[in-house]
């Protein structure tokens, strides 16, 4: 009438098969993290295409209203390309306060006097970055500099030209008319000869790693910055960008190599945080990904807006 209880005791874990349970849910971390890895960088590959996609239409905006590109640099003011974008991307309350035929990046508003992240140049704007480098770049925020300011991710293609000098064959978009700072190229869509779908218009290139004003790289309202790229040299390369002396720090970064110019000759390449390649807008509002492997002679035509000399295949 009774049903005996059982005296034994729950049959524990062997310690075999724990460590089998550790074994299997080591392999399943492994597995997930690279997969993790890729979800994360295929999205920061998204926002950066949609980050350049809105330069662009910002680009074409400004061509539409003033029937011609904006210009890349100039001096006297000192200014380039991003301030005369600010009514298209958004941030008209940026440029309702400054007079463009005489504003110079470096004065108030752009710059307070004295110095912090409080002027027109300093305020944060979400496309300036790529997600990927927004930890590592820096912005140029050090409270002790006299120009503190934003820098950025993207830059407009200045073609085959070393700065300051005129190109051998072909013109960019962006330019210097006989290499002076005075007369800034004013490009037109229908001057692109070799076709608006086979011109850069911009890329992607990464920020010092520095907050002070020692370094160039990704200076975007900088006229002396590296608000540009070169197709001198293919994106991501590992010969060293050409910068004028004391403005660069070594990183020891292998996607940042450096080297002093020879006097002016600046120049420098498309670089990115993406494994593989950059992204890139053309003159024609699309954004396409450029690999690494990419010939100089493609990359050369694509940055020529009539050079006649059609990319090949290869991007």
């Amino acid at each position: 009438m009774f049903r005996q209880r059982s005296s034994a005791c729950p049959k524990a874990f062997t310690l075999i098969e724990l460590l089998v349970v550790i074994a299997i849910i080591a392999i399943l971390i492994a597995l997930l993290v690279p997969a993790v890895q890729k979800v994360r960088a295929a999205a920061a590959r998204t926002q950066c295409v949609n980050n350049l996609h809105q330069w662009a239409i910002a680009m074409h905006g400004y061509h539409d209203a003033n029937k011609k590109l904006p210009l890349g640099s100039r001096s006297p003011p000192r200014q380039t390309w991003v301030m005369y974008l600010w009514p298209y991307i958004e941030q008209s309350m940026l440029s309702s306060q400054i007079n463009y035929a005489t504003q110079n990046f470096y004065l108030p508003p752009c710059t307070p006097i004295p110095p912090s992240m409080n002027g027109l140049c300093g305020v944060p704007v979400a496309i300036y970055y790529c997600p990927l480098d927004l930890l590592i770049g820096h912005d140029q925020d050090d409270p002790n500099d006299t120009y503190p300011r934003r820098r950025g991710n993207y830059v407009v293609n200045w073609g085959n030209a070393i700065y300051d000098s005129p190109p051998p064959v072909g013109s960019a978009p962006f330019a210097h008319i006989g290499g002076l700072r005075a007369t800034p190229r004013k490009t037109t869509l229908a001057q692109m000869s070799d076709g608006s779908s086979n011109t850069l218009l911009m890329s992607e290139y990464l920020r010092a790693w520095t907050p002070e004003d020692h370094d160039w790289r990704g200076d975007i309202h900088n006229d002396d910055g590296f608000f540009r790229f070169h197709t001198l040299l293919t994106p991501n390369t590992t010969a060293p960008d050409h910068i004028d002396s004391g403005w660069f720090r070594d990183t020891g970064d292998p996607l940042m190599p450096a080297t002093t110019a020879s006097g002016n000759q600046q120049y420098n390449a498309a670089r990115s945080r993406h494994t593989g390649g950059v992204n890139a807008a053309f003159c024609d509002g699309s954004v396409r990904w450029i690999a690494n492997s990419v010939s100089l002679a493609t990359w050369m035509a694509l940055g020529t807006m009539d050079g006649n000399d059609l990319p090949g295949n290869d991007y």
